[in-house]
């Protein structure tokens, strides 16, 4: 039974859900997600894998995508629009399973707060539920270690290299990446990559 939910880290979102949305609505969408949009096919199955208050999973809903998206904090799902081609939950990573049913996956900034000992597994489970050949897009910070925030988050920081090879272990094939710097929840000023893959057509995940 394994818990890579950071309750403490839950409880922060819980609290900061509004200051949240307002902070990362200033610059949506962002480009990192109009460049996962491009590469979807039309009328995709798409999953927003952490999707904090939905911006994100609205925007891909009104390009005509069917959305599901989850989230571990209760009080950012009930942020996230209501839309007929969006289906939200409560979830953790942990409670997450689907087998091979959407067509591309969006992970922004969610799996930055799993223990870097948990994301082979969870990235496993990933690719276990996209399409081969579908469409994942994540984005974490760059850095080094794991370490808390001054709000007290949990995060776990990687190399561009080291994402590349945990991708390509779990069954992806990275075709492209975009490097920025945002400011975050924190105050801070953090550099951060989004790497795009494609879920390989064979091996078992």
């Amino acid at each position: 039974n394994y818990m890579t939910s950071d309750i403490k880290t839950v409880h922060i979102y819980d609290t900061k859900s509004s200051e949240y949305l307002a902070n990362i609505s200033k610059a949506h969408p962002h480009k990192t997600l109009k460049y996962f949009a491009e590469n979807l096919p039309k009328k995709s199955n798409v999953l927003d894998y952490g999707c904090g208050p939905g911006l994100a999973a609205e925007y891909l809903a009104n390009l005509g995508h069917n959305v599901t998206a989850f989230d571990a904090s209760q009080n950012m799902i009930e942020l996230v629009p209501k839309h007929a081609k969006i289906r939200c939950y409560q979830a953790t990573f942990d409670t997450f399973s689907e087998n091979e049913i959407f067509d591309g996956i969006w992970a922004s900034f969610s799996l930055l707060h799993a223990k870097r000992k948990d994301l082979p597994r969870l990235l496993t489970c990933i690719r276990r539920a996209i399409k081969p050949g579908g469409l994942f897009s994540i984005g974490l910070k760059l850095g080094t270690g794991e370490k808390r925030d001054t709000l007290g988050r949990r995060y776990t920081y990687v190399s561009q290299t080291e994402l590349c090879q945990l991708l390509k272990s779990s069954g992806f094939d990275v075709f492209d990446h975009i490097i920025g710097k945002d400011i975050g929840l924190d105050g801070v000023n953090s550099d951060w990559i989004f790497a795009y893959a494609k879920a390989q057509t064979s091996g078992l995940y």
